[in-house]
């Protein structure tokens, strides 16, 4: 991941996963034969608590990624939100081509389909993602009648918050994005009130573990208020124990 992205603090998640578990699995367990029978006992046992429910989130996040990942029949629908990225100049980038072709596949799948390429224009950026990825869609051969672009949203709240009102009333539709960010995507949608489906674009496999890191520390953020409610539900639960020293 260094080798090919470069020496970056978001691009060390994974590393620092990697690490953090193997120090877990390792070395903490030394620190609680000098935690026996006082208070650093609780601290040592509550500690090790929340980080035992953020391991377990994060596989039942994963659990959900994988099944929203699997379509045993297309479902049908109106448009295809395509999320943008960044660009390369006024090309869209591999990892954003990816995600177009994703979407032309569903498109080639399921008649009357509309494709709406949604991204706007960064301040680094020459031209809109939006209008880059329908550049290369209609590369592609998809008809200029059946591409719409959004090109507004800076944010993925914002891309699919835009992109739905440039649907019909009661329209059916799906984002394509890559797979690894597809659950947060949707969690984002239905916070919003609206029901979706996604479909996931394969990613460099070297890149995959570090983004997903990134998606469930994203995926944390935007569910905080679960988090801090069981964190401190779990702080109570051992400040009890202390109290009544069980």
């Amino acid at each position: 991941m260094i080798l090919n992205e470069g020496f970056k603090f978001h691009n060390l998640l994974s590393l620092g996963f990697g690490i953090f578990c193997i120090a877990y699995l390792v070395i903490w367990p030394m620190f609680g034969h000098f935690t026996d029978k006082n208070i650093w006992m609780y601290a040592y046992g509550y500690l090790g608590s929340v980080t035992v429910y953020f391991l377990l989130v994060m596989v039942m996040y994963t659990v959900t990624l994988t099944l929203n990942l699997v379509h045993l029949k297309l479902p049908k629908l109106d448009y295809i939100v395509v999320l943008g990225a960044g660009l390369n100049g006024t090309e869209v980038t591999p990892l954003l081509a990816a995600r177009i072709e994703r979407a032309i596949a569903v498109y080639r799948k399921t008649p009357r389909l509309k494709l709406i390429m949604s991204g706007g224009q960064g301040p680094d950026e020459v031209i809109a993602e939006g209008e880059a990825m329908r550049n290369y869609a209609l590369k592609q051969g998809i008809p200029a009648d059946d591409i719409i672009v959004e090109n507004k949203s800076t944010t993925t709240y914002e891309n699919i918050l835009f992109s739905h009102r440039l649907m019909a009333p009661n329209a059916k539709f799906g984002i394509a994005i890559n797979s690894y960010h597809v659950y947060r995507a949707l969690v984002i949608a239905k916070r919003q009130g609206l029901k979706c489906v996604g479909f996931g674009a394969k990613t460099r496999w070297y890149f995959t573990l570090n983004a997903f890191m990134r998606e469930y520390i994203a995926y944390l953020r935007i569910t905080y208020k679960l988090q801090l409610s069981v964190i401190l539900a779990l702080g109570v639960v051992y400040m009890a124990f202390a109290y009544l020293k069980i």
